[in-house]
């Protein structure tokens, strides 16, 4: 019996984890696990809806900022990031920061409210679910499918688009 009943687990994980409703939900729950709750979130959904103006700024890496990101976002370095090269933006601003997955970003939007900025939001899920979830990416060219995978483990979770390590 005990046999049996592992076996069903196991069967039932690997439902959950492999088919693409499975996947994405584990992804929405691994993301809300790794990313700094004190910052508020916001869903891919609301952010493309949104009619308020914002600041959105990628705090990915210059190289994987290259390959694609959002429309408009202003690339900030994650490894070298300060707050204090953010003094041309309000503190009352609505900021919008973003990541491939949301671990980085989350760290830098909680500097943000630390340093006294009082709307800002990371976007849920990160590069990947906008991405996933159907909506455009750019180059210094336009509109692109290419995504930086930022690694082998979390390209996993990136379901759509051309996975690109390097640039």
């Amino acid at each position: 019996m005990p046999k049996r009943i592992l076996f069903l687990l196991v069967f039932i994980v690997a439902a959950i984890v492999f088919t693409d409703l499975g996947k994405h939900y584990t992804y929405s729950l691994l993301t809300n696990i790794v990313s700094n709750q004190a910052v508020p979130s916001i869903d891919p959904e609301d952010l493309n809806a949104s009619e308020e103006p914002y600041i959105l700024l990628d705090v990915r890496t210059p190289e994987e900022y290259q390959v694609s990101h959002l429309k408009g976002a202003k690339a900030i370095n994650y490894n070298t990031f300060q707050v204090d090269d953010l003094a041309d933006i309000p503190k009352d601003a609505r900021v919008i920061v973003y990541c491939s997955v949301g671990v980085r970003s989350s760290k830098a939007g909680l500097q943000l409210l630390e340093a006294g900025y009082k709307d800002v939001h990371n976007l849920r899920g990160g590069l990947f679910s906008w991405v996933n979830m159907g909506y455009p990416v750019f180059d210094a060219n336009g509109q692109t499918n290419r995504i930086h995978a930022y690694s082998r483990f979390w390209s996993y979770w990136l379901t759509e688009g051309e996975k690109v390590y390097g640039s």
